[in-house]
Formats: structure tokens, sequence, C-alpha cells
């Protein structure tokens, strides 16, 4: 860490000295030129040896705040902010803003690092009086805009956060569609949750004018149709989810399949899952199939079943059901246990053996040194269920 806060500082001490040159050619007192340059050289040795306090103090007591040094004392107070010192960063923006003279684009930057610095402080109801006192007066809108955002979102204001994010849209250009739909499901839950399902159902369709593409609109709108009987209008929503994203499959099979049973649909709900289960060949469907084979067929296809499968895709979660399935008697007692084994040693082989403990490379070969990061020594066996 301090590796990283002195390679930010040395620009700025880079700044210093170019701005001493400038002052120093303009003072005709030799003795003033050698106290600056006594000083700077000074700051530059309290840096190069690590000492980065002694190095800002010493850069602080050369530079006032004014309109030339302005920016260097943002810096600084950014650099604060990074290192965890919010104190010492918020005094050094405040300190900036309080100085008379300064351009108005300065001071209304000045205002957007202290609103960030309270940000990182926790004192929302501060930066965001800040943030909205930089909205009001058109100053550097577009970032005020996005922090206030943020803070809405922290404090899960979703109707707020709606608003700034229509406003950002509409100053920055930025699509916000997705994001305004999220807003919308968050207050549409919430309207569930005081058992208003009108109020959710016009969230819901305000979250897909958004984004008509929109995943959980139709994940809530699809519990919502359950809830009130309507089965047929929650199976086409849980079917256009499946179509949209193949990713959600999982997440919908088991409510998809108990609508289709209430609906008296359940050829339907078959029919679907069987083609869900040609194309997407995760391990929950894979693991449902392997329960329809053992109601339809008994234990024994679904073992055989499941050891063809595991073969060549093995799982965890597979591996689990396999141990069930054999404690059962649905396997081959002679080969059951070198079935168990290829499984267990397929999935070992995907597994890394080391990690670094600084950045989490990870791999099957010990490094001394990281090939990702760099660092010595930081490569070690994983711990864990899958590791020692």
């Amino acid at each position: 860490m301090i590796e990283y806060f002195l390679l930010l500082l040395l620009p700025v001490a880079i700044y210093f000295g170019w701005w001493l040159a400038r002052a120093l050619e303009k003072r005709s007192s030799s003795k003033k030129t050698q106290l600056f340059s006594n000083q700077y050289f000074q700051g530059l040795n309290y840096l190069l040896n690590e000492q980065p306090d002694k190095a800002i103090q010493v850069f602080l007591e050369l530079a006032e705040v004014n309109k030339d040094t302005v920016e260097t004392h943002m810096a600084l107070g950014s650099l604060f902010r990074r290192r965890g010192e919010v104190d010492r960063a918020i005094r050094f923006h405040q300190n900036i803003i309080a100085k008379p003279g300064l351009e108005p684009e300065q001071r209304t930057q000045a205002l957007l690092e202290l609103g960030e610095d309270y940000m990182r402080a926790g004192l929302l109801d501060r930066a965001e009086r800040l943030f909205a006192e930089l909205i009001e007066t058109d100053a550097h809108t577009p970032a005020a805009l996005r922090s206030l955002l943020e803070i809405y979102q922290q404090e899960k204001d979703w109707g707020k956060a709606l608003e700034q994010a229509q406003r950002l849209e509409q100053v920055s250009g930025e699509h916000m569609g997705d994001v305004m739909a999220q807003f919308c499901c968050e207050m549409a839950e919430t309207a569930l949750a005081g058992n208003d399902r009108e109020m959710a159902r016009r969230q819901l369709r305000q979250a897909r004018r958004h984004d008509p593409r929109c995943i959980r609109a139709r994940f809530i709108l699809a519990q919502v149709s359950v809830q009130e009987g309507d089965y047929e209008g929650a199976l086409g929503l849980y079917e256009e989810i499946a179509e949209l994203d193949a990713d959600y499959i999982p997440e919908i099979l088991e409510p998809y399949l108990q609508a289709a049973e209430s609906a008296g649909a359940g050829q339907r709900g078959r029919d679907k899952f069987n083609q869900w289960a040609e194309n997407y060949k995760g391990i929950t469907l894979i693991l449902k199939l392997t329960e329809f084979l053992s109601d339809e067929k008994g234990g024994d296809a679904a073992g055989q079943y499941l050891v063809e499968t595991l073969t060549s895709k093995p799982s965890v979660r597979g591996l689990d059901r396999l141990i069930e399935l054999k404690a059962a008697g649905h396997l081959d007692a002679e080969s059951s246990d070198d079935i168990l084994k290829a499984v267990t040693a397929r999935l070992m082989a995907r597994q890394p053996d080391y990690r670094c403990n600084h950045c989490g490379f990870s791999g099957h070969t010990h490094h001394w040194q990281c090939p990702s990061c760099k660092n010595w020594s930081t490569t070690k066996k994983i711990h864990g269920v899958l590791g020692e």
C-alpha cells in the first residue's frame, strides 16, 4: 500500500518542483531562494525514503492555497481519501473551498471532492446536500448525479434513485434503462410485501418499458400470476425468461413445473423441459431428468443415466446424487466404486492446487514468484473442501 501511495505522490512532488522553479525565478532574494530550494529537496528526500507524512507536511508548508496551487491541494486531499485518512481529506477540501479568489470551476471541483470525502466517511446526508447544490448550479452535473445515485442506492430510496437515473440519462446520454428497470422491480417487491399487487403490477410495467428484456420483472410478474391463480400467464412468462436467457432456467425450473401441474398442463411442462434439456446441459436439469427417470423407469435406469452423464460432465452435486443412488443399491456393485473414483478424479483434475495470496492467481504448479503479480513466496496450497 505504501508503495502505491508513493507512486501517486511522486507526480505531486514533481509539480511542486516546477511550481517552485517558477516562483524562484520571480524572487530577487537569494536567501529566500535557498530556503525554498532546501525545503523542496528536503520534502523530496522524505518521499524517496518512504516517509510520506513528513514529505506531505513539507509540501504543505511550501504551497499556500491559491488559484495556482489548488489543483495540487485537491490531488493531495484525494490521496488522503484513497489511503483511508478521510478526516484529513475533508480538512484539505474544506480549506480550499474557504479560500477567496478561486475560479468557479475550481470551487465546484472542490465541492465534488468534498462530497466524495463525505461519502467515504459515511456522512451521506452531507454528501447529498453538496451534490444537490452542484446539480442545481449545473456544475459537474453528470459526476454529481452519479454520486447522488450511489447514495440513494445505499439508502435503498428507489424512487429518488429512479429520478436521478432518468436525469443522468438525459444529461449524459448514457443508457440507464436496465438500471431503472431494477429500481422499478425493487419498488414492486416493496409493494408486494405490503400486499399491494396493483402497485406492483404498475411498477413492473414501468420496468419493462425501461428495459423490454428485463428478466427480473418477468420473474416477479410470474410469481404474482401464480398468487392470483393465473397459471397460464405464469407459464408464458417463465418460457419468455428461458428464451431470453437460458442461464436462468435453473431458477425457474421448479416453479415452472409446479405452475404447469397446477394449470393441468403437465405434458406441456414436460415437453418444454425436454426441449430445454437438449440445449442446456447444466446439472440442475440433469438431476431433474434423473428424478424423472427414477420415477418412470426405476433407480437403476436413473443411476445408469447419471453415470454416463457425469463421465463427460463431472459435478459435485451430481456426484452427491450418484452416491445416494449407490447407497440405495441402484448401481452395479462391481463397477460403482470405479465409476465414483473416475468421476472424483475428473473433478479434482479441474481444480487448481495453488493460489497466490496476494492477487488470487491459481494453477496446478507452485511458483516461488507469482506469474501474475510478481510477488515472491505468496503462492501456497489451496485449503478447503477441494484443497488441503
